[in-house]
């Protein structure tokens, strides 16, 4: 029986949603990673992800502002953090966002975000080579 690994990407920017998850699903393959099998959920902003959110998610990548035009609150990668860390602690989560605020970046991995990736510097290069060794970890 293959290991199910579920992966959400959480990105307000419709195209970059879309572009993420295609980029992500032709690297995250069976094979790729024989005797695994990947499911995915995509959200374009938090207020619909901390609603429906999986209790047995593995990896969220996760933007840091998600605008929502239903809604009057901006949330950020924090709230969606807290939400997260009530439901699933093991998920590991992955910020990809192009905020270039040191102090923003430091208390995200303070709040045990697995890594932080610069949408600005060769960012899908790096969100790849992130997802793959989280994955080789979820496999070991």
């Amino acid at each position: 029986m293959k290991k199910e690994i579920k992966i959400a990407v959480v990105e307000d920017n419709v195209y970059l949603n879309k572009v993420l998850t295609k980029y992500l699903q032709g690297i995250c393959t069976p094979s790729n990673y024989p005797g695994f099998q990947f499911q995915w959920h995509s959200y374009l902003n938090a207020h619909d992800c901390i609603e429906t959110m999986e209790t047995d998610l593995d990896i969220m990548i996760l933007d840091y502002v998600l605008m929502n035009d239903e809604e009057d609150d901006i949330l950020t990668a924090t709230d969606v953090l807290k939400e997260l860390q009530h439901l699933n602690e093991s998920c590991k989560v992955i910020v990809f966002s192009g905020q270039t605020s040191p102090y923003i970046t430091t208390q995200l991995m303070k709040s045990g975000v697995y890594e932080y990736v610069d949408k600005n510097t060769n960012g899908n290069d790096r969100l790849g080579a992130v997802v793959q060794q989280l994955i080789k970890r979820i496999a070991a």
